[in-house]
């Protein structure tokens, strides 16, 4: 007998970005969909779940500018505060987002369904929510993961990444088996055309039984750069081809996220 969770029964999307593997650009790739998104048009909702709360700072300024400090994530999931509560409005159209907390950890969460409780209420008011989670295994990302229409894994064409995804395919079969179905997908972060790399993604493809996404993300030192700005590609380096890899890759994941 599995353990029960409850899945949402709505029209928000909600794509958790997450690996066991710190710096795979989990945070980078999660701020720039979700720009991409925003820019579309689409109302977009993120969720810093990292304690080291990386994804908040993309929106100091924006959290600086606001009349009041509104609560971060932990108060809310303490449930000392409502998420509506916990809502800034960044200095990007349509797109919203939630802080995270470098105590979030302090607070024993047992509950798999807490976050999806919060997140239920907001169903009607954006169309996608982003997730970005810590690199841990702990109940709290378990939340994040057990909710997703889709988990996207970003990797890094070199020999630990590839090592590390057993243990993620091995987590993510370990949470089905207590919670249902997660559907995820892998993607190649900071792609070069390096042989070392077309070795590596051969053997992901052929040898192993990954689900691999057909759209990566070059490498591009305009990355880090406009990150360290606080934007978005985009808005950075309007004509970089790369602008186009985040693009492909935002409706790829929307259009395996929207299968039932």
């Amino acid at each position: 007998m599995t353990d029960s969770v409850t899945r949402k029964e709505s029209i928000m999307i909600i794509i958790t970005t997450w690996n066991l593997k710190g710096g795979t650009g989990k945070t980078t790739t999660t701020f720039n969909l979700a720009a991409n998104y925003a820019k579309e048009g689409k109302r977009v909702l993120l969720v810093d779940l990292d304690m080291q709360a990386n994804l908040t700072s993309f929106f100091d300024d924006d959290i600086v500018n606001h009349k009041e400090n509104k609560p971060d994530i932990a108060s809310i999931l303490n449930g000392a505060s409502r998420i509506e509560e916990g809502i800034y409005r960044s200095r990007f159209e349509n797109l919203n987002f939630i802080k995270g907390s470098n105590d979030i950890m302090q607070f024993n969460i047992k509950d798999i369904n807490v976050l999806g409780s919060h997140l239920s209420s907001l169903t009607s008011t954006y169309d996608i929510c982003m997730i970005d989670c810590h690199p841990d295994v702990s109940v709290l990302t378990e939340n994040a993961l057990a909710i997703a229409d889709l988990v996207i894994v970003p990797i890094f064409l070199d020999g630990f990444s590839r090592d590390n995804l057993n243990l993620v395919i091995k987590e993510l079969i370990s949470l089905e088996n207590k919670y249902g179905e997660i559907k995820f997908r892998i993607f190649v972060n900071r792609l070069r055309n390096l042989k070392s790399q077309k070795v590596i993604y051969k053997d992901l493809v052929e040898n192993h039984d990954y689900s691999v996404m057909n759209t990566s993300i070059a490498e591009y030192s305009g990355i880090q750069s406009a990150l360290l700005k606080h934007k978005p590609l985009y808005m950075h380096r309007r004509k970089s081809s790369v602008n186009e890899d985040y693009r492909e890759l935002a409706q790829e994941i929307l259009s395996i996220a929207e299968v039932e």
